[in-house]
C-alpha cells in the first residue's frame, strides 16, 4: 500500500479546480492507500481556499517562482511515499490514478508519465501534423525523487522532462505512455 501526495499547479486553470478535487476524491476512494492533496497558487484567492478546505486539500502560496521550484516546495511540504504532480489543464480518465497504483505498487516502476499530444493552437500548424507530447501527470518514488535532488529549480515548462531524463539516466524503471496506453501496459 502506497501513500500519495498528488500536487496539482494551479497557476493557470483555476477555473477547473472544483472538477479536478472531485476527481481527485472519487481516485482516492478507489486505491489502497492514504492520498494527500496539495494545490500550488500564485496569489491567495478566498473561493479556491475554501474550496480546498471542503475537498480535503491544502494550499501553497508560491508567487514568482520557475515550475521546478513551486513543485519541489510542494514535495517538501508533503508526506506521501509516492509524489504525483498533474497539470491543471488535463482532462484525466477517472482510473489514472488507480492504473498509476498499479504500475508503481505492483509492477514496480519508479516513475510513470502519462503523456499527451497537444496539437498548436493555429489552424496552419496542425495541417503540418506537428503535435507535440505534454507531460499531463508525472509520478515517481519519492527515494528516486530525492536521491536526484527534485526538479531543477530553474526550470520552467521542462521541468518534468529533465527530471524524467536524469531518472532513465540513472537507470530507474521509468514507464511513459498516452493516458489510453497505461491501463494496457500496468495489466
Amino acid at each position: 500500500m502506497n501513500t500519495y501526495s498528488v500536487v496539482v499547479d494551479f497557476r493557470r486553470g483555476y477555473n477547473r479546480a472544483e472538477r479536478c478535487l472531485i476527481t481527485l476524491e472519487r481516485l482516492a476512494e478507489r486505491i489502497d492507500g492514504d492520498v494527500e492533496r496539495w494545490l500550488i497558487v500564485d496569489r491567495p484567492r478566498l473561493s479556491l481556499g475554501k474550496l480546498a478546505e471542503r475537498h480535503g486539500a491544502r494550499t501553497l502560496t508560491l508567487p514568482g517562482l520557475a515550475r521546478g521550484a513551486r513543485l519541489n516546495a510542494a514535495a517538501n511540504c508533503s508526506h506521501g511515499e509516492v509524489l504525483v504532480f498533474i497539470e491543471s489543464t488535463s482532462d484525466l480518465s477517472d482510473k489514472w490514478l488507480y492504473d498509476i497504483d498499479q504500475a508503481l505498487r505492483i509492477q514496480a516502476w519508479d516513475a510513470l508519465a502519462l503523456a499527451a499530444e497537444r496539437w498548436p493552437a493555429s489552424v496552419w500548424l496542425r495541417r503540418i501534423g506537428r503535435a507535440r507530447l505534454q507531460t499531463q501527470v508525472f509520478a515517481v518514488q519519492r527515494v528516486w525523487f530525492e536521491r536526484l535532488g527534485g526538479f531543477d529549480p530553474d526550470l520552467d515548462s521542462q521541468a518534468e522532462r529533465d527530471l524524467l531524463g536524469r531518472l532513465q539516466a540513472c537507470h530507474a524503471r521509468v514507464l511513459q505512455c498516452r493516458p489510453e496506453e497505461c491501463r494496457r501496459s500496468v495489466s
